[in-house]
């Protein structure tokens, strides 16, 4: 697999780093070894799922729902808790 430039040049971890292996451990069916290998992206992934299959239901629970996931407030969040992942990642040698 490819190794991370990023982790290569500077010798922190990515906000990313650890994904690859965590896709295929959740490719196996093994949730918990993903989570071990980079802590955001099984969450990444059901959030990703969430805006895809909401606009396939439809009723106004699943449209409001959807609404919220890709609001401006909510893609910021997700920005933040990214940037504070990569920050306590490096921090707590994660």
């Amino acid at each position: 697999m490819p190794r991370c430039w990023f982790h290569g040049i500077t010798g922190l971890s990515c906000p990313g780093c650890g994904s690859q292996r965590a896709v295929r451990a959740l490719l196996r069916g093994q949730p918990a070894e993903a989570w071990s290998y980079n802590l955001l992206l099984p969450l990444l992934v059901a959030y990703l799922l969430l805006i895809v299959a909401l606009p396939l239901v439809r009723n106004r629970t699943a449209q409001k729902l959807y609404g919220a996931l890709t609001s401006p407030a909510a893609i910021w969040s997700l920005a933040a808790i990214i940037i504070a992942w990569w920050i306590i990642r490096n921090i707590l040698n994660i």
